[in-house]
């Protein structure tokens, strides 16, 4: 799974990817499911960045619902899911940038801080849905994961988020749903172990509910 991430240092990240500035963000270390996010999205064929809440929404949803667990989503279930085949039908496709995420290798300790090589940002694809706050449309999204790589089998065994490291893998995602890109990553990567618990360590986060690990 993939439950925290990190957006600091991403301002050429939109550059770079798309030809022109990066909007306005405040980086931030620890950002949990349930929270706040800018992100890129594919809506009818237009790319753009919108604030949207990590925790994926039935589309058209008239409230934010955290019953089911749907901040992230497995490449090879997609198919098998109504939420998950309704938006790939839809092609509400987005990407997340971020400068890391994190993993618990064990529940209890420290996580680690995971980077590609060279620390520089990345994106992390997945699926928006649009869903009502008082009748006034919000933006929700989902990140993919899949098998881990050799590098992180040994921090997690189950899942690993998928990684978009090249301006022309993000818009074969985000510009033609190309799911040939939904793979483990192949670049190389990089780690830091956090010297304790992430709240202590990163304390001045937006104070979201979100799962706690």
């Amino acid at each position: 799974m993939c439950g925290r991430i990190s957006q600091v240092q991403i301002d050429n990240y939109y550059s770079r990817v798309y030809g022109w500035p990066m909007p306005d963000y405040k980086p931030r270390r620890n950002i949990k499911p349930t929270q706040n996010v800018p992100i890129f999205i594919n809506e009818g064929n237009e790319v753009k960045e919108v604030v949207a809440r990590w925790w994926a929404q039935w589309d058209g949803a008239k409230e934010f619902n955290t019953k089911y667990a749907t901040f992230n989503a497995r490449v090879d279930r997609l198919d098998e899911s109504k939420l998950w085949s309704g938006l790939l039908k839809k092609e509400k496709r987005c990407v997340l940038p971020v400068s890391s995420f994190y993993e618990w290798p064990k529940k209890g300790r420290p996580p680690v801080e995971i980077f590609t090589r060279g620390r520089e940002p990345f994106g992390l694809p997945g699926l928006w849905s649009t869903w009502f706050d008082n009748r006034e449309p919000k933006y929700s999204f989902t990140i993919f994961t899949t098998e881990p790589n050799d590098f992180m089998r040994p921090i997690h065994e189950k899942a690993m988020p998928v990684i978009l490291d090249t301006p022309e893998q993000h818009k074969l995602w985000l510009l033609d749903g190309d799911r040939s890109v939904l793979v483990p990553f192949k670049g190389e990567m990089e780690s830091d172990k956090l010297s304790g618990p992430i709240e202590k360590v990163y304390p001045d986060e937006v104070p979201d509910e979100g799962p706690d690990e």
